[in-house]
């Protein structure tokens, strides 16, 4: 046979390709995928927490937010990580980034 199959047989009558398809990596199939959220998408009650130690990205729900602040913190406003307390990923208290809204 040549190298091009203009009619596509080799792709019908050949055993598929190993390794996940892309269909089978995603959020999932029909109303599923459509109606879902994105993995990153907001969520309601929770806040984002970067760490500037680790660099890591948690999402934390408010009342855990609050509960990291104890025994003691500390807030600068205009400093990008303004926050003194412990980052969720790497427990060591560090500044961390606080995103409301996302």
């Amino acid at each position: 046979m040549s190298e091009r199959d203009p009619l596509g047989r080799s792709a019908l009558f050949s055993p598929p390709p190993a390794g996940p398809s892309p269909r089978s990596m995603g959020r999932g199939n029909g109303k599923e995928s459509l109606y879902s959220a994105p993995a990153g998408a907001q969520q309601w009650g929770t806040v984002v927490l970067e760490c500037s130690s680790c660099q890591a990205h948690s999402r934390v729900s408010w009342a855990e937010f609050v509960w990291r602040h104890f025994p003691f913190w500390l807030w600068i406003p205009w400093l990008r990580y303004s926050r003194l307390m412990s980052c969720p990923a790497c427990e060591r208290r560090t500044w961390l980034d606080v995103q409301f809204f996302s």
